[in-house]
């Protein structure tokens, strides 16, 4: 079997092959066999996209045969490969028709120095092709086609040279080869590039309508209103003068008769003359500010500003809660107990945070707010004081409130929130500074800043120790307790506690990626031991022998009692005291489904009561959706 047999094989089985296809194509035209490579045109298959290159490359085969190969047509191909045997010449396939006297000359080839200027015969493709790149092969019978194009006679230039038909058909008398002509889209005139003048014309436009823009530009006035200096505008009514008696005056004074009917006069009051309206106080502040002519940028000072308090007052709705204030400040459980499933996971924290977003943009420009977070006893806040309701700092409170307990990798308040707020420590409140936590610690921050309003969502009662006082500090100094002797651990205890550690914490990495696959928040564990407990039932190893360390004091634990007297010493000093109105606290007790607060629900009643707030107490996700609708 020749090559050539085997490559047509290969070909038969793999017809999208274009490389084999080439090959085929090259050696009948190698044969001077053009029937053949034009059936291997045309039986290409029509669905697969043939590349440019494959198609400049059949086009110079079946044009120009054996010479696009690089062999002359009397050459033999078999002379390679055979050399014993005689060239044979196959007979010339198609010959181009004659020229008739008679009839318009078709598209020759002129002479470098000639110019065609007859209209272009487009070459037809033969019919009987369906397939492939079948299209590039075309016939030399095609009939003249009309055609819109027209070559455009050069502008100031010689006049283009004439045509010596007689010597052009004369060359083409003895012509007996092959001519195929391929039709292709005709080429469309192009139109005069523009000149140096015309492009510097346009230049010169453009500059003139620049410079004309600029300069009524530079008339434009601009006009900024100037503010009207603040003025305190009253009426008051005009008290009858009474007629003045003098001895060589006996004109009496008119009298001001105002109408009952009409509205009371309107006067501007200022320090010309003395008069009997008392002026309200303002507020004496060192910080002066002046508004800004941006409307949303700045708001006026406090010492400066004459408005009325209903601009600095805003209604707030915390979660069902109907509550208002001047000064109002948000505080935020930031706890896992926050996270656990029973109150909907991460899902139902994220509408939280939602939630206290919408009350934060609907507060208004002259309230002031702040934001607390608090995981124990770390504390944190937006800013260390309270602040404007700008629409800049609102942003920015929302932005920062966002990541928080978002990520499961990074639950809590971690250090982008910077460091933990101190409260005050006083003789006549009765916890320590260092001992508060919890919501405890966030509600008094609140009130040193004076707040008016406070709304607190939280997860539930969490336990205080208390710690030494200062007098026992010095006391224990004086006399030290009798150190304890640290007992001894069983190892059988301890591998089978840590194995059990192991076995849960795979059962808590294939229980969160079982939730990932089906778009479920990740379990939150708030006590890994009692999850050990829960899922291996066992339990830490125990200490034996030793004797512990001797306390001189007994220490009591804080008690729901105690903070609800702290808040009200704190009210005591802080408002009373100074005259200030005292402030409502207001909180939200978030449960889980079935969850049941106990005692405790009555002490958060008895704080909210006892400082003009209300208590709401909301039970899993459903209870949260139900109000915030989301």
């Amino acid at each position: 079997m020749s090559s050539n047999e085997s490559i047509l094989q290969q070909l038969e089985q793999d017809p999208g092959n274009w490389d084999l296809r080439i090959r085929v194509i090259e050696n009948a035209v190698r044969g001077n066999d053009m029937n053949e490579a034009r059936r291997l045109v045309r039986e290409s298959p029509d669905d697969i996209i043939t590349k440019d290159e494959i198609k400049v490359r059949l086009h110079a085969l079946l044009t120009g045969g054996p010479v696009a190969l690089g062999v002359s047509e009397t050459e033999e191909v078999s002379e390679k490969t055979e050399p014993d045997k005689e060239p044979e010449s196959e007979p010339v396939k198609e010959t181009l028709k004659e020229v008739r006297r008679d009839e318009e000359p078709g598209p020759v080839r002129s002479e470098p120095n000639s110019v065609v200027m007859e209209q272009p015969k487009a070459c037809a493709f033969d019919e009987d092709l369906d397939g492939g790149l079948g299209a590039l092969i075309e016939r030399d019978d095609a009939g003249p086609v009309e055609s819109d194009f027209q070559v455009e006679k050069p502008r100031g230039r010689k006049a283009a040279p004439t045509v010596d038909w007689e010597e052009v058909r004369a060359k083409w008398d003895d012509y007996d080869g092959d001519l195929e002509l391929v039709g292709g889209l005709l080429p469309q005139a192009q139109g005069r590039f523009a000149t140096s003048a015309d492009r510097i014309s346009s230049f010169s436009v453009a500059l003139l309508v620049h410079l004309v823009i600029f300069i009524l530009i530079g008339l434009v006035v601009i006009n900024v209103p100037m503010p009207k200096p603040p003025q305190l505008v009253v009426s008051v009514p005009h008290e009858r003068e009474s007629e003045l008696t003098v001895t060589r005056i006996t004109r009496p004074t008119p009298v001001v008769k105002p109408s009952a009917a009409a509205a009371q006069p309107v006067d501007v009051l200022s320090s010309v003359s003395p008069s009997a309206f008392t002026v309200p106080e303002l507020d004496d502040s060192d910080n002066f500010e002046m508004s800004s002519l941006v409307m949303g940028l700045q708001d006026f000072g406090q010492g400066m500003s004459f408005s009325t308090n209903s601009d600095a007052e805003s209604d707030v709705n915390f979660f069902g809660i109907s509550g208002s204030g001047k000064k109002i400040v948000f505080i935020i459980d930031a706890t896992p107990y926050m996270l656990v499933d029973e109150k909907g996971g991460m899902t139902a924290y994220n509408n939280v945070k939602e939630e206290v977003s919408i009350m934060l943009a609907n507060l208004k420009r002259g309230t002031q707010f702040n934001i607390l977070l608090y995981e124990g006893k770390k504390l944190v806040a937006f800013r260390n004081e309270m602040v404007s309701s700008l629409p800049s700092n609102l942003r920015t409170a929302i932005a920062w409130m966002d990541p928080l307990n978002r990520s499961y990798d990074q639950l809590g308040l971690s250090k982008q929130y910077g460091p933990s707020q101190t409260v005050k420590d006083a003789e006549e409140l009765p916890l320590q500074a260092t001992d508060v936590a919890h919501y405890t610690k966030a509600i008094q921050k609140a009130m040193e800043w004076h707040a008016s309003a406070i709304f607190c969502i939280t997860s539930g009662w969490r336990g205080m120790g208390r710690s030494p006082t200062q007098e026992m500090l010095e006391e224990m100094k004086e006399n030290p307790p009798e150190r304890g002797t640290p007992g001894e651990l069983n190892e059988q205890d301890q591998e089978r506690w840590k194995n059990a550690v192991a076995e849960t914490r795979a059962w808590l990495e294939k229980e969160n990626a079982a939730r990932r696959e089906k778009g479920i928040d990740p379990k939150v564990v708030t006590n890994f031991t009692t999850l050990v407990r829960e899922i291996t039932g066992k339990t830490p190893p125990r200490r034996r022998g030793g004797s512990p360390q001797s306390n001189p004091f007994e220490l009591p634990r804080i008690t729901p009692e105690d903070v609800e007297e702290h808040f009200k010493q704190l009210v005591r000093y802080g408002y009373k005291e100074d005259g200030r109105d005292e402030p409502s606290v207001h909180m939200v007790l978030f449960l889980g489904e079935g969850q049941d607060a106990g005692n405790h629900e009555d002490h958060f009643r008895n704080l909210t009561r006892q400082n003009r707030g209300k208590l709401k107490v909301l039970r899993g996700l459903a209870a949260l959706e139900d109000l915030t609708g989301q």
